[in-house]
């Protein structure tokens, strides 16, 4: 586990910098990258496993490589739409069964 946290640190550092999380390909194809993509990768057995260990181990990182925004309130308007909608769903008469 120690192994996995140092390299889960360093990436999660490098990619914070870079402000995102980079495709297996694009890190391969990187001139900076802290460490090889084999030994990235190799702990955790796949690049997906690798993202998932550092949203939960450095999330603050995590944040700063995805960019996370927060999420934008909900429109009045489209919440007054919803409500006519199910309004006009309860008054629509019933079909005859066949």
């Amino acid at each position: 586990m120690a192994v996995k946290k140092a390299v889960l640190g360093q990436l999660a550092d490098y990619f914070a910098k870079k402000g995102q999380m980079m495709s297996p390909t694009e890190y391969k194809a990187a001139d900076d990258a802290p460490i090889r993509f084999i030994v990235a990768k190799r702990p955790f057995g796949s690049w997906a496993r690798m993202q998932q260990m550092m949203q939960v181990n450095f999330p603050v990182q995590w944040e700063k490589a995805n960019n996370v925004a927060p999420a934008p309130a909900p429109k009045v308007a489209a919440a007054s739409a919803m409500k006519k909608a199910a309004a006009k769903a309860k008054t629509a008469p019933k079909q005859a069964a066949k």
